[in-house]
């Protein structure tokens, strides 16, 4: 007997270099566009680094990333049209912020669903205080700011498996559909844990694409 496939999205993961986790890392500083009010996050500290982010070099490792994963992963929709399309570039980061999380702080659960067609999440700097108690789950895993990736309803039995549970670390990103929910836990005591959001979307020559393709079908 084997498993012959499995629902929901899947999400992918990859590190960054050191070198560019520094780089993310020095433009979470508070600038002139705090990104608050369209931002779910308990979050004292939200600012908007788009334009910031574009300028770096390390923007050019995101993307190729982040193309990787509908290349590579799953390019939902696109899938069939991907190698029509000309160079490797089939999206565009169309926004981007970044979060400083401390004592207490956390984002509650979400999706980018109307903004995105892909998301991803890095973490350029994490920094847990173990001095503070944390919450032990019922599987004896202290909740020290993990990221929930969650998909489906609970069922009855419990057949399946509804969240996917990651602790990240210094450097990694995280790549998952724009319409995956996620959360993440509070972290506590003198912890901050600084991460980065971007928004993609396929580009126009992408949809246009797409379009004149499932014309045809």
């Amino acid at each position: 007997m084997k498993v012959i496939d499995y629902f929901g999205p899947r999400v992918a993961k990859t590190k960054l270099s050191h070198e560019d986790t520094k780089s993310l890392e020095s433009i979470c500083v508070p600038n002139n566009k705090p990104d608050n009010d369209r931002l779910v996050g308990h979050l004292k500290e939200e600012y908007n680094i788009f334009e910031i982010l574009k300028s770096l070099p390390v923007y050019k490792n995101i993307l190729k990333n982040a193309n990787r994963y509908v290349t590579e992963i799953d390019g939902g929709y696109y899938t069939d049209i991907l190698d029509q399309l000309p160079g490797n570039n089939f999206l565009e980061m169309t926004d981007a912020w970044y979060n400083k999380q401390i004592n207490l702080e956390h984002n509650p659960i979400h999706n980018h669903m109307k903004s995105a067609d892909v998301v991803c999440v890095i973490y350029p700097k994490i920094t847990l205080d173990n001095d503070v108690e944390y919450y032990v789950n019922n599987e004896g895993i202290p909740q020290k700011g993990q990221l929930y990736l969650t998909y489906g309803e609970s069922e009855q039995n419990f057949f399946g498996k509804k969240n996917i549970i990651v602790q990240p670390e210094e450097g990694d990103m995280y790549i998952f559909p724009s319409t995956l929910y996620h959360y993440t836990n509070p972290v506590l005591g003198k912890s901050e844990r600084l991460s980065i959001s971007c928004n993609f979307s396929f580009t126009k020559l992408s949809k246009r694409a797409v379009e004149k393709y499932y014309e045809k079908t």
